[in-house]
């Protein structure tokens, strides 16, 4: 650790975040007592010892970045009136654009004004805003005027829910509202969005209208989503393929889509100052490269809207060019933590973010496990290194190393957060990626970049890109077709993620450490109690257990029968909107409490939410026997006495 420093001083940094995050509520009376540790902190890195010095740095970042965390806790004015369902008069800028011909609609209000029984107040809060019926095609820059009642996020209050309110808070949204009728909402014509926000909307606003003018609906809806970050008019259907062969994450503007950027202009400012041999012997040609190659980085992350994902991707890749223009591009673990430090000292709250945790383990276990993959590869697989055939051989098995080292890497908490295990994942994205990097991204840049000089070369350009991005939809609806394509999977617990880490360490060091074999075994044996005790508890339990879940509107039980039969009694449901409760809220509890199967289920009420809900449950989880209970029978409350 000495000699990369800045991975203690991530982990202290990051303990802090976590210590404010979940010790403290009230945090204003801290905060002097903490800029005195941070003081004294400061003192002993100044004059202590070269070699205690490491030490007093971790403890001095523990409390910034728990003081940064508490710093930023600002409460809520709208959040009151929220949980008391206040109907309020709203006069705010749209901030977020709204998905096409789709009911109900979703668009983020910034809620300049809000005027209320009793009072009015001027504000700079998020609120998502939920419009039914008769949607306008609103964008961001509009200021609008609407009537309706504050609501406050809810969890669902069950033991491995999903924390929708924190997720809510992460996005910069204090609570929610609808709207019954879109022709309720008064245009009151262009408001200010301030600035950066303002001046790139104007640079994505004429992107966002030839791309809806010029390609069809799925078309501009994918193409909106890669280059300008907008994914609102990505519906279920349309998203579901994508999360079948393990490609969800090309939807999303982040590491891949930033890291392609960087990579292609890369290449391109190198082969073009190596023309110059004058300047090849005057200067570093890499190092001038890099650094003309920060400016297309910052541009694209501004085009896909500046959000939070492109952000934290900008910082990445940024640390990492800053790096060769240092000469420290052999020190990846160290330019991996400064990009950390940096997000987490722009945004502390980023560190509870899913994205944030999936794109830094990711490139943990690509950094870790992809060299050792490709040495296997190439020990497999060799081949004279000469040719243009070695070339494209070393380059898949990058691919495929650095694909299975994320994969590998990231299995068990992309099992924990989604419960889901695509199979067909390594050759899903070995067959998109390289269309995506090479064909449809960089021709989709290029058709926004021409958008101002010709219309038709823009056209052409789109029109290419648009044919590939076919082929993409083509071959991503092949993988998902497959019946064995995806499984839906038990979640794993704290206990269960640290011992895969574990045992992933001790298969590491295995050749390296006399004592990981031991550990190995301890590992294993543990392992298999973990298993056998949920087998036990599963099948093989001697007691009537019923849990009552929260699901919104009406009620849902899960009975465990002694022995293994199990039976959900309804599944609640929402008479409006898309929410599949069955999905979303029951099939995580039972994916918690590591069950698979359900023998019986019945319905109360067989009425068409009811009957949805239920059909929403993973298909893994209908094997059973399929029982329902008409609501003239005995209610159901008798089979849990």
């Amino acid at each position: 650790m000495a000699r990369r420093p800045l991975i203690p001083i991530l982990m202290a940094f990051l303990a802090g975040i976590i210590t404010g995050e979940l010790g403290f509520s009230h945090p204003s009376f801290l905060t002097l007592p903490l800029l005195m540790a941070v003081t004294t902190a400061l003192f002993f890195c100044l004059f202590v010892s070269s070699r205690r010095r490491i030490i007093s740095f971790t403890v001095l970042f523990f409390f910034v970045g728990l003081l940064l965390e508490l710093c930023r806790y600002h409460p809520s004015e709208l959040l009151p009136l929220a949980r008391d369902r206040a109907a309020v008069t709203v006069v705010g800028t749209v901030v977020e654009p709204s998905a096409v011909n789709r009911d109900p609609s979703r668009i983020v209000v910034r809620a300049d004004e809000v005027i209320f029984e009793g009072g009015r107040m001027e504000t700079r809060e998020r609120v998502a805003v939920t419009i039914y019926g008769h949607t306008g095609p609103f964008s961001p820059g509009d200021k609008i005027f609407f009537q309706t009642r504050l609501r406050a996020f809810k969890n669902f209050n069950n033991p491995g829910r999903y924390d929708y309110e924190r997720a809510m808070r992460l996005r910069g949204l204090s609570c929610a509202a609808s709207v019954s009728d879109g022709r309720r909402i008064v245009p009151m014509g262009r408001g200010s969005l301030g600035f950066p926000m303002g001046f790139v909307e104007s640079l994505r606003k004429p992107i966002r209208l030839f791309f809806n003018e010029n390609l069809s609906a799925q078309d501009a809806a994918l193409l909106k989503a890669l280059v300008l970050g907008e994914r609102q008019d990505i519906g279920r259907t349309l998203r579901e393929p994508f999360q079948v062969a393990g490609v969800a994450h090309v939807l999303a503007v982040s590491g891949l889509h930033i890291g392609l950027v960087a990579w292609i202009s890369f290449a391109l400012f190198k082969g073009i100052l190596s023309l110059s041999y004058r300047l090849t012997l005057c200067t570093d040609v890499r190092k001038v490269a890099a650094l003309l190659t920060c400016f297309p980085v910052a541009a694209y992350t501004c085009l896909a809207g500046f959000q939070v994902s492109s952000q934290r991707a900008m910082m990445m890749a940024l640390a990492f060019l800053f790096s060769i223009v240092w000469g420290r591009e052999k020190e990846v673990w160290s330019t991996l933590a400064l990009a950390a430090l940096a997000i987490l000292a722009v945004d502390p709250h980023a560190a509870f973010s899913i994205s944030f945790q999936l794109s830094f383990i990711a490139v943990v276990g690509i950094l870790w496990l992809a060299p050792g993959f490709h040495r296997m590869l190439a020990a497999a697989l060799p081949l004279r290194p000469r040719g243009l055939v070695y070339r494209f051989h070393l380059y898949g098995m990058g691919l495929v190393a650095v694909t299975l080292s994320a994969m590998v890497f990231l299995l068990p908490i992309t099992v924990f957060y989604f419960h889901r295990l695509s199979l067909v994942a390594l050759p899903a994205n070995l067959t998109v990626v390289p269309i995506l990097g090479f064909w449809v991204l960089p021709l989709g840049l290029l058709s926004t970049v021409m958008l101002p000089f010709s219309s038709t070369v823009a056209h052409v350009c789109l029109e290419a890109s648009a044919w590939g991005m076919n082929r993409i939809v083509g071959i991503i609806q092949f993988w998902s077709g497959l019946q064995w394509a995806d499984l839906w999977v038990v979640t794993p617990n704290g206990l269960e993620i640290g011992l895969f880490y574990a045992v992933l360490g001790s298969l590491f060091f295995l050749k390296r450490w006399m004592w990981a074999k031991g550990c190995l075994i301890v590992l294993l044996f543990l392992t298999g109690l973990d298993v056998s005790y949920w087998i036990y508890k599963n099948q093989f339990n001697e007691e009537l257990k019923i849990t009552y879940l929260d699901v919104g509107q009406g009620n849902a039980a899960v009975v465990q029968f002694p022995g293994r039969e199990k039976m959900i009694i309804d599944g609640g449901g929402f008479s409006r909107g898309d929410f599949d409760v069955g999905k979303s809220v029951v099939a995580p509890f039972l994916f918690r409490s590591k069950i698979r199967r359900i023998d019986y289920v019945v319905l109360s009420h067989p009425q068409t939410g009811g009957e949805r809900d239920s059909q929403g449950l993973p298909q893994k989880l209908e094997r059973g026997k399929g029982y329902l209970r008409s609501e003239n029978q005995p209610a159901p409350s008798a089979v849990g006495r």
